[in-house]
C-alpha cells in the first residue's frame, strides 16, 4: 500500500454546466407553473390550460379570459354600438366627398357659396331703400330744374349710386372672411365627427388581471462542485504534506542508531513493504 495520496479527479464542465442548466430550466418551469393563478370575480375568470410543448421540451399554456353572463351581454351590446358607430363614420365621410376635392378648392367654393347667398339677402334687403334714396333725389334735382343727361344731375345721381355700392362692397368685405370660416367649421365637422364615432368605434382591448409572480431559484450546481473540488484539493494536500513529513522523519533517523539492523538489509526490507 502507496503512502502517497491520490489527487482528486476534477469534474467534467460540459457534464456540470448542463447539469445546472437543466435545474435552471426545472426552477423557471415551476415559477411559471406557480405564477399561473386561476381566478374568479365578480366579472369574470381567468384560467390557464397546457396546451402543448415547445421542441425543447418547454410547456406551453394558453390563458382564457371569460366574462360573466351580465358583463358578456355589456360587451355585446357595446360592440353593436361600436359597429354602428363605425358604419356611420365611414358614411359621413363619403357623403362629405372626402379625397375628391382638394381640401382648399373645397373650402374656397364653399366659401363662395355662402358669401353669394350672403350677398344676395342683404342686396334684396337694401335694393328698397336704395330706389327710394334714388327716386327722391331724382325728384328733388328736377325740381330744382336738372334733367337727366345734364352733368349736374348726372354727377348727383353717380355720387348716390357710387356710395350705395361701396355699402354693399363694405357688407361683402366685412362677412367674407366669416364665411371663409364657417365654411372651413363646416368642411371639418363630418371629419370631426366621424373621428369621435370612429374612436367610439374602435374595439376595445382586452384587459387582464396581474398575478403574484413566483419566483423559484435553482439549486447552485456550478458553486457546489466546485466548493467540493476546493476542498477535495485541500485534503488531497494535507495528505501530502502529512506522508511528505512522514518519510521526511522516516529518512531523518541516523544510521548508527540502527545498527546492525540496517546494515543487515532491515531497512531494504522495510522499504520495500512500504513501496507494496
Amino acid at each position: 500500500m502507496s503512502s502517497t495520496p491520490d489527487a482528486p479527479a476534477v469534474a467534467d464542465p460540459n457534464v456540470t454546466a448542463a447539469n445546472q442548466q437543466a435545474l435552471n430550466t426545472k426552477a423557471g418551469q415551476q415559477s411559471q407553473q406557480g405564477s399561473m393563478t386561476n381566478q374568479v370575480t365578480p366579472t369574470g375568470s381567468l384560467t390557464y390550460t397546457q396546451t402543448g410543448t415547445s421542441s425543447d421540451g418547454t410547456p406551453l399554456y394558453t390563458a382564457t379570459t371569460a366574462l360573466t353572463p351580465a358583463q358578456q351581454q355589456l360587451l355585446t351590446t357595446l360592440q353593436g354600438t361600436q359597429q354602428t358607430a363605425g358604419t356611420q363614420a365611414g358614411q359621413i365621410l363619403s357623403g362629405a366627398n372626402y379625397g375628391s376635392v382638394d381640401p382648399g378648392t373645397a373650402i374656397g367654393n364653399a366659401t363662395s357659396g355662402l358669401v353669394g347667398g350672403a350677398m344676395q339677402k342683404e342686396i334684396e334687403y337694401l335694393n328698397p331703400y336704395f330706389k327710394q334714396q334714388t327716386d327722391q333725389l331724382d325728384t328733388q334735382l328736377r325740381n330744382q330744374g336738372f334733367a337727366p343727361g345734364q352733368p349736374a344731375y348726372d354727377n348727383a345721381m353717380r355720387a348716390v349710386q357710387n356710395n350705395q355700392g361701396n355699402t354693399v362692397t363694405g357688407f361683402e368685405a366685412q362677412i367674407e372672411p366669416q364665411m371663409y370660416q364657417q365654411a372651413y367649421q363646416t368642411y371639418g365637422l363630418p371629419a370631426s365627427l366621424a373621428g369621435t364615432l370612429a374612436g367610439l368605434g374602435a374595439p376595445t382591448n382586452p384587459t387582464f388581471q396581474s398575478t403574484p409572480q413566483l419566483a423559484i431559484q435553482p439549486a447552485n450546481l456550478i458553486g457546489a462542485t466546485a466548493n467540493a473540488q476546493t476542498a477535495a484539493e485541500a485534503s488531497y494536500q494535507d495528505q501530502l504534506k502529512q506522508s511528505q513529513a512522514m518519510m521526511s522523519g522516516l529518512f531523518g533517523v541516523p544510521t548508527a542508531l540502527l545498527g546492525g539492523w540496517a546494515q543487515s538489509g532491515g531497512l531494504s526490507s522495510l522499504m520495500g513493504a512500504m513501496a507494496l
